[in-house]
This record gives C-alpha cells, structure tokens and sequence, in this order.
C-alpha cells in the first residue's frame, strides 16, 4: 500500500479490495486500522513469501542543526550503501540554524533502511534519522 510501504522484514496485515485484489499494508498502519474497525471482514492474515529481490520506496526524515557539507555526507552514506535517492527536499531555517530533510529512497529490505538511518543519526549535528509513515 502506499500510504505505509511496507518492507520485508515489516508485520504485514492484507486488505481485501474492491476490484483491486488485496493491499498490504503494515500492520500498524494508521489507515489499516481505520479499515479494520468500519470492514473487520475484509481485513486478512499475510505474510512475506520468498521473491526475486526488489527494491521499496520508503519516506526518510531528518532534522539537524544545519552546516557546511551536512548534504554531502548524508548522501554520500545513501551512496555508500547503494541506495538510490529518488528525491530530496531539504529546507534550511536560518532563525535557528536547522535543516529537515525529506527523502525518498529505494531500498531491498528493512535491514539496510535501519543500519542506514543508525549510520546517519551518527553523523555529526544530526538530531533524528527517522522512517517516515503517512
């Protein structure tokens, strides 16, 4: 599902759709368990199968104390670590000398997106490397 893109390695919970076969969604997914509580009945029990290795889009945040080069080394760790960058939005508050960066990625499995965001909540100035949901 889109609103959580799920990865391997994530609890999964399928939705039954209209027409559109069943979604999987994670299973603490916040429009999963509004789905749960108005259609319990179309609400199925899933699990990751074994399939040719993919990659998954996945939403990452940031926020730090801006300074010179912070972009380069945070993308140079996605680059490092053979994950593509599918887009950047980084915003920079002068005010309080902080940036918040927004980022799609690819990424084959929850294992690589933890020890990414692990190495770049250690990059100096950085505050928080987050997964993002919804």
């Amino acid at each position: 599902a889109g609103c959580c893109k799920p990865l391997p390695g994530d609890a999964i919970t399928g939705f039954i759709t209209q027409g559109r076969g069943v979604s999987i969604h994670r299973s603490d997914c916040a429009r999963l368990l509004r789905l749960t509580e108005n259609v319990p009945e179309r609400v199925i029990e899933v699990e990751w199968g074994l399939s040719p290795r993919d990659n998954y889009e996945v939403d990452v945040g940031i926020e730090a104390f801006d300074r010179q080069g912070l972009l380069r080394d945070i993308t140079g760790l996605f680059a490092n670590a053979r994950i593509n960058v599918l887009s950047i939005n980084t915003q920079t508050n002068k005010k309080s000398n902080t940036a918040t960066m927004r980022l799609r990625v690819e990424v084959p499995d929850l294992g690589s997106l933890s020890k990414l965001l692990e190495r770049i909540n250690r990059l100096k100035n950085v505050v928080s490397a987050v997964r993002l949901s919804e």
